[in-house]
């Protein structure tokens, strides 16, 4: 089959593969409370993998599967050729891959990383993204509910989080310039990002750039809605060239917009705020941005008029 189609597939069945598993969590993943912090997102990411399986038998349009891989790396699945034999190191058998990731709304988005290095990143791997939260489904119990998943070309994120990395003052390290004077044909800190205060953001990062004696590396770079942050009016400029300029920037931005709305909320002045009010005829001279903000969001256009200040 044609890879093309295989993965315009497997992203259409991912969404339902998300209803099957909140139909699932209802009926079995019932507790008193919800935890956050309670690894709770590991086993929703490994469920996604199974229902898929499920929905690709039943469907039997496809002759592909959604494999594990065997040891830790970078990918957490690959869509492989259904009863064949697969080779990863080869990438025998291999459609494409997908990395997992999952964000409970209620907890600290930090945890959640997408870090891979650009040259670790296939131009055909796929990343997925799983927005959670403990929903009450009876007068007692809690289940996880997936309320929004994202689906789309690995590389097309990647690309946009090193875009800002570097508007906010950070960098990569490059041959022949590594901090621990790495013989330049023999380096393996190329591609490491650095932050504006030149310490490692991964713990593979150079050693003369570790932060102090108690912190190995920052663990700032790829958080999944801190690497959209912008604290300066340049870094602005460049989030909104880049989600002009890419169909995938876009697609991400909106999808943590949607989800995380205070995001979308700072990434806006006060004054482009008032000027999409007043083409919605809401009252501009609101002070507060908050209310104001909030206000916009309940006009169904909103998103595509506050893009247009991009």
């Amino acid at each position: 089959m044609n890879r093309d189609y295989v993965y315009n597939q497997i992203s259409r069945l991912s969404t339902i593969a998300c209803t099957r598993m909140n139909e699932f969590s209802s009926e079995v993943l019932k507790t008193r409370g919800g935890r956050i912090g309670s690894g709770m997102g590991a086993l929703l990411e490994g469920l996604w993998g199974y229902m898929m399986n499920q929905i690709i038998l039943e469907e039997n349009l496809l002759d592909c599967e959604i494999a594990w891989f065997p040891d830790n790396q970078y990918n957490d699945f690959s869509c492989i050729k259904r009863n064949a034999p697969w080779n990863p190191s080869s990438r025998v058998s291999e459609y494409f891959r997908i990395e997992v990731k999952s964000m409970n709304t209620g907890a600290d988005e930090s945890k959640a990383h997408f870090a891979a290095l650009n040259k670790e990143i296939e131009a055909n791997d796929a990343l997925l993204l799983l927005v959670w939260e403990w929903r009450r489904v009876d007068n007692y119990h809690f289940s996880p509910i997936v309320i929004d998943c994202f689906f789309d070309k690995a590389l097309g994120v990647a690309e946009l989080r090193d875009a800002l990395h570097l508007a906010r003052g950070g960098r990569f390290v490059e041959v022949g310039n590594c901090p621990d004077n790495c013989a330049p044909d023999n380096c393996s800190h190329v591609g490491e990002p650095l932050n504006a205060s030149g310490k490692r953001e991964r713990l593979t990062g150079p050693e003369a750039t570790r932060p102090s004696l108690n912190v190995s590396y920052a663990a700032n770079f790829g958080g999944l809605v801190r690497m959209l942050k912008t604290d300066n009016e340049y870094a602005r400029k460049v989030f909104r060239r880049v989600r002009r300029e890419s169909q995938i920037a876009d697609h991400y931005i909106s999808f943590i917009h949607r989800n995380f709305p205070n995001e979308e909320k700072n990434q806006y002045t006060s004054s482009e705020l008032r000027i999409v009010a007043n083409s919605l005829n809401i009252d501009p001279s609101i002070r507060n941005k908050t209310i104001l903000y909030n206000e916009i969001r309940k006009h169904d256009t909103y998103q595509q008029l506050l893009k247009n200040y991009l």
